[in-house]
């Protein structure tokens, strides 16, 4: 098995995505590498109208919406990864904002990792058809091995 250095972990800070961290948590701890842990949060639907496209500025109350869900997904990242990662892994955090797929990809290809380390949750049938899947679409075009877990 190849070693690797450093591995991207996202979460959404679902069960799923807790149980990806731990085991990329061990493996990081067998193999000396050090983790990044990335939330990536996105506006409430209701408050999506692309206002730039049409010439409108954002309102000043939807950048201090997305001031505040951005500080407040920091903070429960600081929880996670201070409940579920051991002071010998060498770890850090990163926030992004926008479509996960897209920013989970743009994320591996600035960063200097060489594992990918996701939950699934495991939809089937039409349900998957319909919404799709995070980890599906982030596995068909992952420039670095993906570990999927469930």
């Amino acid at each position: 098995m190849d070693t690797f250095h450093h591995f991207l972990v996202p979460t959404d800070f679902s069960e799923n995505a807790a149980h990806a961290l731990r085991l990329a948590v061990r493996l990081a701890r067998n193999q000396h590498a050090s983790l990044t842990l990335l939330h990536v949060g996105s506006l409430p639907q209701a408050a999506t109208f692309d206002f730039p496209a049409f010439g409108v500025p954002l309102p000043e109350a939807m950048v201090d919406l997305q001031r505040e869900l951005m500080k407040e997904r920091g903070h429960a990242l600081d929880r996670l990864a201070h409940e579920e990662i051991p002071t010998d892994v060498k770890w850090d955090q990163r926030l992004r904002e926008g479509y996960a797929p897209d920013e989970i990809l743009d994320e591996l290809k600035a960063g200097a990792y060489d594992l990918l380390v996701m939950g699934t949750h495991g939809h089937t049938g039409l349900k998957r058809a319909l919404l799709g899947s995070v980890t599906e679409r982030v596995l068909r075009q992952s420039p670095v091995p993906v570990l999927v877990t469930r």
